[in-house]
């Protein structure tokens, strides 16, 4: 893949989580100012806090090390769908989106590493 595709892959990924971090701390600030509900009072709540929060942060890892950050945030996020039981899984797909493309720059680099190296 030239250059250009790996550079477009790795910036991709860097959007979304940029755009997946500002959704959330948008939400998150929206709540702390105009409080809806009360804090999370059961077990699932605050795993369900936990591993969203621990997606969102393996987003930033991300950056730096691709695929420790994809896998984490990708593995979070499965685990919330079990813990949670949400119904709507197109927040969770568009979540992953940022992963999924973290890990694919980390695919394309090591490709072309093992294609320099022979």
């Amino acid at each position: 893949m030239p250059e250009f595709g790996l550079a477009a892959t790795r910036w991709a990924a860097r959007v979304c989580s940029i755009l997946i971090l500002g959704t959330f701390l948008y939400f998150l600030a929206g709540e702390m100012i105009n409080p809806h509900s009360g804090p999370p009072s059961g077990f699932r709540e605050w795993a369900g806090l936990v591993l969203t929060l621990t997606s969102i942060a393996s987003l930033v890892v991300a950056w730096k090390w691709e695929l420790t950050g994809a896998a984490i945030s990708l593995a979070t996020l499965a685990a919330f769908v079990c813990v949670v039981r949400m119904n709507r899984y197109e927040v969770v797909i568009i979540a992953a989106i940022p992963g999924l493309l973290f890990l694919l720059d980390w695919i394309l680099r090591r490709g072309m590493s093992h294609q320099a190296a022979q």
